[in-house]
């Protein structure tokens, strides 16, 4: 048996649930209304200092802070109507919210009521019924605030969607060569129908008549038209210069024939007839195919060439031999164009200077085209070079045959020139070819590639860029003619015809502009202009799609879904969406459309998706050093990138962790960790994650594993200041506030407390602004903002640089004599003191000395009137009322304590007996003790740290000085617990725990 003595050398190690003989030393059953401080001790609280009821707030409703400066802070509700409320936090003041949003009228087409996710309905975009839904991003002057309920959509109206114009309702043909010889062919239509085209493929020319055998039996000439009959002669002298001697059917010539066209036989010799006139040299006839006039034949060129000699012909002998010329013909003949309806047998005559030819079609192929509205064949460029073309004159005979006239219209087609082009446009969709592409580019909706697109062109015209077969690298361009004119000019890229490119501004997140007058204006991001003091402003507009389609520039992933969360990484807005992160182009933040359909760039916009075998909906993230941490119900992951540029093509999301995340809540920063918020099962757990890396798994701890019973599992606030190294978390509509204070040490955490505070009323809604924690308080049908300044500053209510602890801190001054009566001072209750507790009054001067704050105290009571009473006389003086807290600390059994390593032990088989327990306190005002012991009464002890007698004139009875007090116990270890309180205005303060006794441990040695 010895006398021992231990220290607990700080009582700062906060809450822990764990039986009491595992408990470090530090630790303790209870911390309520105390802060542990690592360099100053465990301090009671701070005061929640009025600072306005908050005039227009709701019950319900979505609360959310921003913080500007250290001047300008604000808190804000978005109610369950949608409309939206701010204050400022320092004045408590309203602030002015101009609401232009849209607001649907049931009924009205176009802009009917919203169908939320939940099947209600309503007519603004912020409306909801739970405040979960509402989500909030701050950047700079702008609040982005999403609704979780609302489906995103885009405008799908024909007035919204990108201008169809004249697409796929024009084409243009470009003359790429001037060619001879050549048919500038196109075919025009609008239907699948085909028809055939039969094309001259070989033809057979006879000579049938010549003179050898066309004059009549007087060896005269004869008219054409009767050449073919019978009784035909050699040409004779009789024939003039027609003779046969002359050779007069020599000649070559080129022929166009069509059906039933009329010829001339140009330039031919002609000849003496017997009746002594001469036959016709420039003879006119029409060509009779088939000796029927079988139409629809054309354009059909063939070149004819006959060479003759005399040749002597010598009959008899003797005497009477006679020698003659007579002409030898030899013909040849080639097919320059097989034309257009020639079929195989097919036949004619033509006459060449005088000789009659017969041409047959022997063999000819067949085309099958589509063409219902025109098959464009024009006539062959010349067949020699003596003849000049020019490209007007060939695009002149395809408008020609396009409208059927030699106008600008016809046929239903209007026809432009432009260049050396031809636009051709029409009320209805239609579409074009052509079999010569060597001669003629048409250019119909759709090219191979951009080396089919002309120079020259309409100016708006709109054609898609194939590529390949794949449609994942088409893309839409769009012609711009120098000044907006038709001929030369530029291609660019532009989204396809009739594609939806723009956002529903009333179905996406709006924004709460801070406004240069220091008021706020509610928008969709519609563009557009407001005015402040006479000066413009811009308001963001949601950019169009601009390029591609919905396969090489589609719509985002978030169409059609609710977006869950708004977040902000590498200088991109994200938003959450099912599985899906949508990232904005970098610097732009309402753009979600890439900028080129060719081609991914690197600040083209991000669309990535989250897989797992869980169900993946993204709820919240958070950025880390290594990238952003995305948190699904049950599972993390992170959007990173192995390359040093972020773009859609180095993005990934790997998987982390399997953890169960409170999608109520949001995931926050504890500096260089993070922490988030499990709520699977009764009760609520805390876990705080490090070493989050690219790759590898990270280290996850539930800090909250030595309190795993203290809260429930509907907590649903949650702020931090990671400044102060303090998280504190709320209940909904609880007057309980867990907190958790950490101090870490390079890689080494020195202090992980839990504590909680109970506040004077419903908490609504907590947020931390540089050192201060505000705190919207709801009491009835009214909610007060209160402010608890975690570090002193320039506002914090002191009395000698020591705390003054009243919740709902607010000032009385100078009442005047009359309010003091019959030993009391009664006083109209001040607006907005509506929280619960006892009220109490705490000086701060003296009438006769104001330079010094002497602390006097003294419960207020509320009398029948309503108005307040303190006994004795306050008039005069300047004042604080509030509501009074208990600062109280429960401590664990006390054991005798061995320390091996970071290990402690705690001897639970000893006999220990306790003599006292020497209590080390820093500022501290009064306080008490409850000493529970088994099976006899609690005692309680009130110590006031003046000794008796040696009050200081004009002192607020708070010493600064490590004070020692003593507890007296002498009972075993196992049957006493002490609990220290404070309740008092003044400050608590306790830095350490000394404990003495007698120690025996029962002769049995610890193995």
């Amino acid at each position: 048996m010895a006398n021992i003595t231990q220290t607990i050398h700080s009582l700062n190690a906060g809450i822990s649930q764990q039986p009491d003989e595992q408990k470090i030393p530090g630790q303790v059953k209870d911390m309520l209304n105390a802060v542990p401080d690592v360099t100053q001790g465990l301090l009671k609280r701070p005061a929640g200092k009025f600072v306005k009821t908050l005039v227009g707030s709701t019950d319900t409703g979505k609360w959310f802070h921003y913080y500007r400066s250290e001047t300008e802070q604000y808190v804000g509700q978005v109610q369950q109507d949608g409309t939206i409320k701010m204050w400022d936090c320092l004045t408590g003041n309203p602030k002015t919210v101009v609401d232009v949003t849209n607001t649907r009228v049931a009924g009205q087409a176009g802009n009917d009521v919203y169908t939320y996710d939940d099947n209600t309905t309503g007519t603004k975009y912020l409306k909801h019924s739970a405040d979960a839904m509402i989500q909030t991003l701050t950047l700079n002057d702008f609040t982005y605030i999403s609704n979780r309920n609302v489906l995103t959509n885009m405008k799908r109206d024909t007035a919204d969607l990108e201008p169809v114009g004249d697409y796929l309702k024009e084409i243009f043909i470009e003359l790429k060569s001037l060619s001879y010889a050549k048919q500038y062919a196109v075919n025009i239509f609008d239907t699948d129908a085909t028809q055939s085209v039969h094309t001259a493929t070989r033809i057979k020319v006879t000579l049938v008549n010549s003179s050898n055998n066309y004059c009549d039996s007087t060896f005269h000439m004869r008219d054409h038209s009767i050449r073919g009959n019978s009784g035909n002669a050699r040409c004779g002298t009789e024939a003039g210069d027609g003779r046969d001697a002359y050779a007069p059917n020599v000649a070559t010539r080129i022929f166009a024939v069509d059906s039933n066209k009329t010829l001339v036989d140009e330039g031919a010799t002609g000849g003496e007839k017997a009746d002594g006139s001469f036959t016709s040299t420039n003879y006119s006839y029409q060509v009779n195919v088939n000796n029927n006039s079988s139409a629809n034949r054309k354009n059909l060129y063939f070149r004819i060439a006959t060479t003759g000699q005399s040749v002597p012909y010598t009959e008899g002998s003797g005497s009477s031999q006679t020698t003659t010329y007579q002409a030898r013909y030899t013909t040849t003949y080639d097919l320059l164009h097989g034309g257009e309806g020639w079929l195989e047998g097919d036949f004619f005559y033509v006459f060449m200077a005088d000789a009659y030819y017969k041409v047959e079609i022997e063999e000819s192929s067949e085309s099958i085209v589509q063409a219902n509205l025109a098959l464009v064949r024009p006539q062959p460029t010349p067949f020699d070079t003596e003849t000049t073309i020019t490209a007007e004159s060939i695009l002149g005979d395809i408008r020609a045959q396009i409208t059927g006239n030699a106008t600008n219209s016809g046929n239903g087609f209007t026809v432009t020139q432009i260049g050396t082009g031809l636009h051709v446009k029409r009320t209805g969709i239609f579409n074009a070819s052509t079999p010569v592409g060597e001669l003629l580019n048409v250019v119909a909706g759709k090219v191979n590639d951009v080396g089919d697109l002309p120079t020259q062109c309409k100016h708006g015209m709109v054609v898609e860029v194939v590529n390949s077969v794949a449609d994942e690298d088409n893309h839409f361009v769009k012609f711009f003619g120098n000044n907006d004119k038709d001929g030369e000019g530029t291609w660019e890229e532009c989204a396809k015809p009739g594609r939806a490119i723009s956002f529903d501004e009333t179905t996406m997140p709006v924004i709460l502009i801070r406004t240069a007058d220091g008021n706020f204006r509610l928008t969709e991001q519609k563009g557009g202009n407001y005015t402040i003091a006479g000066k413009s402003y811009p308001v963001p507009q949601w950019d169009n799609a601009i390029v591609g389609d919905d396969v090489t520039n589609p719509e985002p992933s978030f169409i059609d879904k609710p977006i869950t969360k708004m977040l902000f990484f590498r200088n991109r807005i994200a938003l959450l969406s099912d599985e899906h992160i949508v990232m904005s182009r970098p610097g732009d933040f309402t753009n979600f459309f890439a900028k080129s359909a060719i081609q991914l760039i690197a600040s083209d916009p991000i669309d990535i998706s989250a897989s797992s075998e869980y169900p993946a909906i993204l709820y919240d993230g958070i950025q880390v050093n290594t990238g952003l941490v995305l948190f699904s119900k049950s599972q993390q992951f992170m959007l990173t990138t192995d390359s040093d540029t972020f773009s859609p093509l180095t993005a990934k999301i790997n998987s982390l962790s399997t953890y169960n995340f409170n999608f109520e809540t949001n995931p926050i920063s504890l500096g260089t960790t993070i922490g988030f918020l499990d709520n699977a099962g009764k009760f609520s757990r805390f876990f705080e994650m490090a070493q989050v890396q690219r790759e590898g798994e990270p280290q996850v701890i539930e800090q909250s594993a030595v309190v795993s019973k203290l809260f429930e599992n509907d907590l649903s606030l949650i702020s931090n200041s990671r400044e102060n190294s303090i998280i504190l978390f709320s209940e909904n509509d609880q007057s309980t506030l867990y907190g958790y204070r950490y101090f870490d040490q390079i890689t080494e955490r020195k202090l992980a407390s839990w504590f909680r505070w109970t506040l004077p009323g419903t908490i609504k809604y907590h947020c931390m602004q540089d050192d201060a924690l505000f705190v919207v308080i709801q009491n009835g049908s009214q909610r007060e903002l209160l402010k608890f300044s975690i570090r002193m500053d320039s506002n914090t209510v002191t009395l000698n640089d020591n705390r003054v602890h009243l919740d709902y801190l607010m000032p009385v001054t100078s009442l005047a004599s009359s309010a003091y009566s019959g030993g009391k001072t009664t006083f109209t209750k001040p607006s907005g003191l509506n929280g619960v507790g006892q009220i109490a009054a705490y000086d701060i001067d003296d009438s006769n000395n104001p330079a010094l704050a002497i602390g006097n105290y003294a419960e207020v009571t509320v009398n029948g009137s309503g108005d307040l009473e303190i006994l004795g006389d306050w008039t005069g003086q300047d004042f604080y009322i509030g509501y009074l807290y208990t600062m109280s600390i429960s401590l664990p059994t006390i054991y005798y304590v061995t320390q091996s390593g970071q290990n402690f032990r705690a001897d639970t088989r000893a006999n220990t007996i306790l003599h006292r327990v020497k209590l080390g306190f820093g500022p501290v005002g009064i306080y008490e003790t409850t000493l529970v012991r088994k099976g006899r009464d609690d005692y309680t002890e009130l110590f006031e740290v003046t000794p008796a007698d040696l009050y200081l004139a004009n002192s607020e009875g708070v010493f600064d000085d490590n004070i020692i007090r003593t507890v007296p116990i002498y009972d075993r270890n196992i049957n006493a617990s002490l609990t220290v309180k404070s309740t008092h205005p003044a400050p608590a303060t306790l830095h350490h725990l000394t404990w003495e006794g007698v120690y025996n441990n029962n002769f049995y040695q610890r193995v």
